[in-house]
């Protein structure tokens, strides 16, 4: 189930999205304004649908506020300039209204698959950069397998490791390992 945000002011428009996507097993905040919006935490949301014009400030200032949340812009004033202009903010989709449901439910479907796989692939991309500087070590003898053996077992403990070995042996490249292994790793 995708926890989903509708920031419009009409609350007929509103509430007719609503029951839309709760239909279809999504779960729905609402807000009417992008002040409104605000009180929420937005990288809690799957998407964001927003009307572009808002009381206060337009939609479109939710997509840079929203950080990685998509942001998705329906208006009545649908217009080519007004749709390139969102697009080159960042929405991730711009629908006309009045909408069509199936329209709606196809627009919100696919960028919530989209947002799936990417966070799929941060995910995967987050693995390879932690076990990178393990693969980067170049040797495959019993004592090398050992020391990466370590790493792996070690890097993720609270434990303090001493590195001694002559010049050029890979301590940097053994402690950026263990670094990247431990909890502190993205600090």
């Amino acid at each position: 189930m995708s926890h989903i945000l509708i920031v419009e002011d009409e609350p007929v428009i509103r509430g007719a999205l609503r029951k839309l996507l709760v239909r279809h097993e999504h779960s729905v905040e609402e807000a009417e304004s992008v002040e409104q919006a605000r009180e929420y935490s937005l990288n809690q949301f799957d998407l964001i649908i927003s009307d572009l014009r808002l009381p206060g400030e337009p939609g479109t200032t939710l997509i840079e506020a929203a950080g990685i949340t998509p942001v998705l812009i329906m208006t009545s004033y649908a217009s080519l300039r007004s749709a390139v202009d969102a697009m080159r903010q960042g929405a991730v989709d711009y629908i006309p209204k009045p909408f069509d449901h199936d329209e709606m439910l196809l627009a919100v479907d696919r960028v919530l698959k989209e947002g799936r796989l990417n966070r799929g692939n941060r995910a995967l991309r987050r693995d390879l950069e932690r076990s990178f500087p393990v693969r980067n070590m170049i040797g495959n003898s019993a004592a090398m397998e050992e020391l990466k053996h370590r790493i792996g077992r070690v890097g993720p403990t609270n434990t303090p490791v001493l590195i001694m070995g002559e010049a050029g042996t890979g301590k940097e490249l053994t402690a950026r390992a263990l670094h990247e292994h431990s909890e502190r790793g993205n600090g």
